[in-house]
């Protein structure tokens, strides 16, 4: 069903087996939404590198609220970026952090504009290597996302690096992801509506905001896609690959060539652990109407970070900031 797909070809010329790689991630990329990517050029990423990036999770408390966001420690300044804790009562059971990419260049900072914060991160003292493994994946998960991004770009007939501008000042978020076992008292009063047959709900279904997301799985499943049908169906996890899905501005910016599939995280009875990575434009790009496509379901432009902040902000874990970002005034072409 999720077909993996070796992407090696796309690191070298124009050939009959880039093309035949270009078809097939289109192919899922339109179809189902979802798909798994192997054959990474310069990717060292193995499960010593993911102990250490996942360590985070091992920080005491005290050092994990000087990490969190202002809505959940007011003492804190950082509303955007930052630790965010699990929350009871609700459908998606989940704690982490969101990093962005201030991690791995300078960022300039506007006060007016929390998308541009920088990230608070641990100590190197308190987690030895982990900025480090963390700026290399961050750095592999930027190309990657390029590269994906150019084939896209092939298979809608228009420039291969139509989108490469976008990216030039990428918002790109680093989240990494503990799914605890739920019990009871996480439910709250709703513990039947949480229940999944004989598993339960820990990620409400939804649809990503952006372009692209890549998914770094461990070894306990739970990661389900909706198929047209309306049927849920478990993506496996598979050894020495990375989930990849497509978000909901792709999908208008494809002219629906692309689908943003809805997907859903469910317990078993083990914790889980999950790397997304969410390949995002600077939040100044533009975005408007890909002329080569047509306008058989065109929109208005916009800029990024405006719709970045506008749907991110309905997430459970961005809960209680929307006001603190104003929009920013359309262009005139």
């Amino acid at each position: 069903m999720f077909k993996n797909i070796n992407i090696s070809s796309l690191y070298g010329p124009e050939n009959k087996e880039r093309e035949i790689t270009d078809k097939a991630i289109f192919k899922a990329a339109n179809e189902i939404g979802f798909l798994k990517i192997s054959g990474l050029q310069n990717f060292q990423f193995n499960e010593r590198s993911k102990k250490i990036l996942l360590s985070i999770f091992k920080l005491p408390e005290e050092s994990k609220k000087k990490l969190c966001r202002w809505y959940f420690e007011n003492s804190n300044q950082n509303v955007y970026r930052g630790w965010f804790p699990l929350q009871n009562g609700l459908p998606t059971y989940k704690q982490g952090i969101d990093i962005g990419p201030d991690l791995v260049r300078e960022v300039i900072h506007n006060p007016n504009d929390p998308l541009t914060e920088r990230t608070p991160l641990p100590r190197e003292s308190e987690l030895p290597k982990w900025r480090s493994v963390a700026k290399d994946y961050y750095l592999s998960m930027e190309s990657l996302g390029l590269v994906i991004m150019q084939s896209i770009a092939r298979s809608l007939k228009i420039d291969q690096n139509y989108f490469d501008k976008y990216f030039n000042k990428s918002n790109s978020t680093l989240r990494l992801l503990h799914y605890p076992v739920r019990d009871k008292i996480s439910f709250g009063k709703n513990s039947d509506s949480f229940q999944i047959g004989e598993s339960y709900s820990l990620g409400k279904p939804h649809v990503d905001s952006g372009l692209l997301t890549i998914l770094q799985l461990d070894h306990v499943a739970g990661l389900q896609a909706q198929l047209k049908n309306g049927e849920w169906h478990e993506i496996e996890p598979e050894e020495g690959t990375l989930v990849m899905n497509f978000g909901r501005l792709l999908e208008h910016w494809s002219n629906y060539k692309i689908k943003a599939t809805f997907h859903r995280v469910i317990g078993y009875g083990q914790e889980r652990y999950s790397i997304p990575f969410f390949f995002e434009p600077s939040i100044d790009s533009f975005i408007k109407p890909i002329d080569e496509l047509g306008e058989i379901d065109s929109f208005k432009p916009f800029f990024y970070g405006d719709w970045l902040w506008e749907v991110t902000t309905q997430f459970i874990e961005q809960s209680g900031i929307k006001h603190l970002r104003k929009k920013v005034l359309v262009k005139s072409d």
